[in-house]
Order: structure tokens, then sequence, then C-alpha cells
């Protein structure tokens, strides 16, 4: 199902972010350092940004108000996992993937500043996932 334009510009304009961070100061430093450069970026590009955005899960019935918690939310659409580790494994990608389950949320990022091939990789690919960028679709 393809994007429409608007979460097509956002995710341009988030990877766009994602690569000037990285080329800026590289490889090798905190997650929240990165997190907040990232959030930086992509609040000058005109985008509302949230850090640290609670995600509640429900069960039984009732609402578990600090189930989960989001590093980046842009424009109260699209949520941003940043890592910084070597490779991710699938537990760093089921994370994401829950917060789209559980939320409204539609498209989600998984950056990982730490990742040697700093560019967009494919869900699909077997793990661990060696690239830096990875997009995934709920529901568009």
């Amino acid at each position: 199902m393809p994007l429409n334009e608007e979460y097509v510009q956002i995710g341009y304009d988030i990877i766009a972010s994602a690569f000037e961070v990285r080329n800026s100061i590289g490889r090798g430093l905190r997650e929240k350092f990165y997190e907040g450069a990232l959030a930086y970026e992509i609040s000058q590009k005109g985008y509302e940004v949230k850090r640290q955005v609670l995600i509640p899960a429900i069960y039984k019935g009732v609402v578990v108000e600090e189930a989960y918690k989001a590093d980046i939310v842009v424009d109260n659409r699209v949520i941003i996992e940043v890592k910084a580790v070597g490779q991710m494994k699938e537990n760093e990608c089921r994370q994401l993937l829950t917060y789209l389950k559980l939320s409204d949320y539609r498209l989600g990022y998984l950056i990982n500043f730490g990742a040697k091939l700093f560019k967009p990789g494919k869900v699909s690919e077997t793990m661990p996932y060696k690239n830096g960028i990875y997009r995934f679709v709920n529901n568009i």
C-alpha cells in the first residue's frame, strides 16, 4: 500500500535529519545524545517534535498509562525509535512494531546511529539488521 504524500514528505525529512546528525557527529555516542540531536534537526524543518512520549496499553479493559515510551514522535503521526548499537536484533524491531500496534500511529522509523552502514535497509533482511535506517508501516 503506497504512502500518502504527507507521510512521504515527513519520512524524507526524518531520513535527511538522521543523515545530518550522523554526518555531523559520527558513531560511538550515547543513544540519548542522538535522540536529542535528531529531535532538534527534525524540529528545524518545521515539525512538532515530542520526546519520550508515553504510549498506553490496555490490559483486560484497564489502561496501563506508562506501559511504553517512544523516543520521538513527529507531528503526532510518526514514531521514531533511536538506537546506538553495532547491529540491531529482533527485539529492537519488535519494540517499534509493538508501539505501532498499540497506538494510532501508522508510520515508524528505527534509526541506529551505531550502525556501520548508515543507510536505509529492508525489513525483510535476515537478522541482525546491519543498516542504520528502517521504515515500518502500519495500515497507511
